[in-house]
């Protein structure tokens, strides 16, 4: 009978702690979900976003003043800077792009001006071409899961699509 109790308890034990263990895991995995794309001040009412093709001569030419207006814009509003593929190969870039909006803010205009420049060397560049490139920033390159590239992108579409951008830069 004592050793019956002794093995009940155990399993109840195991059970509640594999229970407790998967609630605070599935919690943790929705709350890591979401990418933060948004720089600047993230409470502000207003959103300005930077719609712009990695391969648009344009838009290239636009980036130094994007640049200058940029540390004036982030201490009164929310800033994003959204891709939009006019050529395909801009989605070649698209995820590095997001990996540093969300993880890499305070350096993200200097990224960006990397990504830039990278984009006039190649269009469809490896990780190791990203990550030589920016490894004089101290940035490491992280891995997107697919879940979060796929958010990432939908927002993108979601800004283009819902202010009805057709060409860039806008």
């Amino acid at each position: 009978m004592k050793s019956k109790m002794v093995y009940v308890i155990f399993i109840t034990i195991c059970f509640v702690t594999g229970l407790g263990g998967a609630v605070i895991g599935v919690k943790n995995e929705a709350d890591a979900s979401e990418l933060d794309l948004f720089l600047g001040k993230t409470t502000s009412p207003t959103t300005v976003y930077f719609v712009s093709d990695w391969f648009c001569p344009v838009c290239r030419k636009v980036e130094p003043v994007i640049e200058s207006m940029y540390s004036g814009l982030i201490k009164s509003v929310r800033v994003s800077f959204v891709d939009l593929p006019i050529h395909k190969e801009t989605l070649n870039f698209t995820p590095y792009n997001l990996q540093f909006l969300a993880y890499e803010k305070p350096k993200y205009i200097r990224l960006r001006k990397i990504l830039t420049d990278l984009s006039l060397k190649t269009k469809n560049p490896t990780e190791a071409d990203v990550q030589a490139v920016v490894t004089p920033l101290g940035v490491k390159l992280r891995q997107l899961s697919y879940s979060d590239t796929l958010y990432g992108m939908h927002s993108n579409l979601v800004v283009y699509r819902g202010y009805d951008v057709s060409a860039t830069p806008s």
